[in-house]
């Protein structure tokens, strides 16, 4: 994450919306030499996500702060638990703060939301989706895989996926969707089917993707799609989507389906509470 441009650009971007005109209150309230220690902590219970981003909110403002982590990557933690420490000039902690906790609010948010999830789980893959926070692609997805679900494609370039739309855009429906596709895809990549119904599950089973993914289907009907699946030459793995609740997982799992994709988990999280606090304040000598 540390090492990717585009998180190093949307930190950019966050330091620019906040501090393009200057802290003004900073400047005025606190000598340029007064430096402080500070430390930033979980107000709840929370997994926590995002550390790396204080180092690269402080690299990228150019700042001189000390970074010192106190806890790591996908541990969940209890209410008044340190989870790191800076130390430094006083103004640029001050300058730092809402940009550093808007990130680690967010990203331990959708942390915590998704381990509370999969909690139900027991086996079956949960996957996220493209519904993400428009530039924060690659910070949800890593939030989801610390709060232990995984990653679908990151992108329209990762994999072939014919969605509904695309078989409604063709003349000649599923059919004439999928007879392009599989003629002319890269053969090396995987790709996955969308079926709303029976009659279109059994031709997306003639050209035999990698993928099928059962859309809105209720579990009588899955458990059906089940049985049309196994009886075919060569089985796809079986993704549901569309009314994916933890109470309904169980039952999932034991209709045999291979993973769900549910957009909710960066839809859905809340952000979490998290605080700075300046503990320690001397000047310079």
């Amino acid at each position: 994450m540390r090492g990717s441009p585009l998180v190093r650009k949307l930190v950019s971007l966050a330091l620019e919306e906040d501090l393009a005109l200057g802290d003004v209150t900073g400047e005025l309230a606190v000598s340029a030499e007064h430096r402080s220690s500070a430390r930033i902590v979980a107000r709840q219970r929370l997994v926590v996500c995002g550390l790396e981003v204080i180092s690269m909110v402080v690299e990228e403002a150019r700042f001189s702060l000390e970074v010192r982590q106190r806890s790591r990557d996908g541990v969940e933690v209890n209410g008044e638990e340190v989870l790191a420490e800076l130390e430094g000039p006083t103004r640029q902690i001050l300058a730092a703060e809402r940009t550093i906790l808007n990130f680690l609010q967010r990203l331990s948010g959708v942390a915590t939301h998704t381990r509370d999830f999969i909690s139900a789980a027991k086996g079956l893959t949960v996957l996220d989706t493209r519904k993400t926070l428009p530039g924060w692609r690659l910070l949800d997805k890593y939030a989801v895989s610390v709060g232990g679900a995984s990653n679908h494609r990151l992108s329209l370039g990762d994999m072939v996926l014919v969605k509904n739309n695309h078989i409604d855009a063709h003349s000649h429906g599923i059919r004439g969707a999928l007879e392009r596709v599989s003629g002319s895809k890269p053969p090396y990549m995987p790709w996955e089917v969308e079926v709303r119904n029976m009659e279109e599950l059994a031709v997306a089973l003639e050209f035999r993707p990698t993928v099928i993914m059962l859309d809105n289907f209720p579990n009588e009907g899955i458990r059906a799609a089940m049985q049309a699946i196994a009886a075919a030459p060569q089985r796809p793995l079986v993704e549901v989507s569309g009314g994916i609740t933890k109470e309904r997982l169980a039952a999932l799992r034991e209709l045999g389906v291979d993973a769900v994709s549910a957009g909710f988990l960066t839809t859905h999280a809340p952000n979490v509470d998290i605080s700075m606090r300046v503990n320690t304040t001397y000047y310079a000598a």
